[in-house]
């Protein structure tokens, strides 16, 4: 047993003289290659940050702070237009505002709390807005403002079902009034209020409900100003049967 403890002993002291005092981590890279114009390829395994490494990834942009935004007022046409007033914290001059992927008009930096804007056009529906600091700060609501068609004075406001979806997306009515349902697809829509599957935030909506091919129903009354989200219960994920209800 000595005499092989010996012989071990033996082979890792000279493995060690071998390899000299390199470490697990080497200072500095370990160059592999040479090419023709004088440059060196390397591999080493020093842990990262690197500071050997002569060419550091660049730092990724922060993420958007979700919900660190309110916005007034929270809908408006599609032609845009419309004159908002975001409130959030550590806005910095020359921030920019985006409405989905358009740019504000009129954009100004009232201080670090407060900005007014103009909304950009946009198709009906909803989109995400968002503050972006030159510094590159981000701050975003999603799905925080909302185009919303009008119907014309005396027409009943109706969204129509349709293979490629409900039309318009959003559409505003005043308090006191219903909202029309036309299935003109070739298969029954079940629409109702969101969230799935309670339907419990806007349950006039879920007087529509049901709708064969060809059929229509109308809303309970809706009297309250708020937005109302829908979808179709039978196919509840699908953005296609999306919408909402604006009452104003």
């Amino acid at each position: 047993m000595r005499y092989v403890s010996a012989v071990a002993c033996a082979f890792v002291i000279a493995a060690v003289a071998a390899c000299g005092d390199r470490s697990v981590y080497p200072s500095s890279p370990t160059p592999v290659s040479v090419g023709a114009a004088g440059t060196f390829s390397y591999h080493d395994d020093y842990p990262q940050p690197d500071p050997y490494d002569p060419y550091p990834p660049a730092p990724l942009p922060p993420p958007p702070q979700q919900g660190a935004l309110t916005i007034a007022p929270t809908y408006g046409p599609s032609a845009g237009g419309t004159e908002v007033t975001i409130a959030g914290t550590d806005f910095a001059q020359g921030a920019a505002v985006m409405f989905g992927t358009a740019a504000a008009t009129s954009v100004a930096v009232v201080n670090s709390t407060t900005i007014t804007a103009m909304t950009p056009p946009a198709a009906d529906g909803w989109v995400d807005v968002l503050v972006m600091n030159p510094g590159g700060a981000m701050f975003s609501l999603p799905g925080g403002f909302t185009y919303a068609a009008e119907p014309l004075p005396g027409a009943v406001a109706t969204i129509t079902i349709t293979p490629a979806g409900a039309s318009p997306k959003a559409i505003q009515i005043a308090a006191g009034s219903r909202v029309r349902f036309v299935n003109n697809d070739a298969r029954p829509h079940d629409m109702v209020s969101d969230p799935h599957p309670f339907h419990t935030d806007c349950q006039e909506m879920n007087a529509a409900s049901f709708l064969v091919p060809g059929a229509n129903a109308q809303t309970g009354v809706f009297v309250l100003a708020r937005t109302c989200g829908f979808h179709d219960h039978s196919d509840d994920t699908n953005p296609a049967w999306m919408g909402r209800v604006v009452i104003r």
